[in-house]
């Protein structure tokens, strides 16, 4: 009996594939895109749990960030703060009436679901989110 030594092309080609996804999540776990992801949704998720609260309270409520101290929270009794990770820098876009100071700013919710506007833009080496927050309807998404 002769039989052939060696691999067949299909062999190869699982092996390459395999080989492929595994470099593709190594990479991606070293570049901090997960960490940046995981804050941009952090950050969205907090912004549409203030909206929430207005809606369902009847009153204006504030959620904030300080670019400086990479911190934001909801401008409220009882709310704790959430803090980013150091290596991210934040800049957010509000109105002029939300601006605290020159490291602090807001985005407001009225009862009606409405807000103030704005954005937060959060970026890590070459890798940029932005979460909007619409003016007029106060919708809030993720870019």
């Amino acid at each position: 009996m002769n039989k052939n030594k060696g691999f067949s092309l299909l062999e190869l080609m699982i092996v390459l594939v395999l080989g492929a996804m595994l470099a593709g999540v190594v990479a991606t776990s070293m570049s901090g895109g997960p960490v940046l992801r995981k804050t941009a949704r952090e950050v969205m998720s907090s912004l549409r749990h203030a909206r929430a609260i207005a809606v369902m309270q009847q009153r204006p409520i504030v959620w904030k960030m300080d670019i400086e101290t990479k911190k934001f929270w909801i401008d409220a009794v009882g709310r704790k703060s959430k803090k980013m990770n150091k290596k991210i820098d934040a800049k957010i876009h509000t109105a002029e009436s939300e601006v605290i100071s020159q490291s602090i700013g807001g985005v407001r919710f009225f009862p009606d679901g409405s807000s103030t506007g704005g954005k937060v833009d959060l970026i890590y080496k070459k890798q940029k989110y932005v979460v909007n927050v619409e003016w007029i309807s106060g919708r809030i998404s993720l870019q």
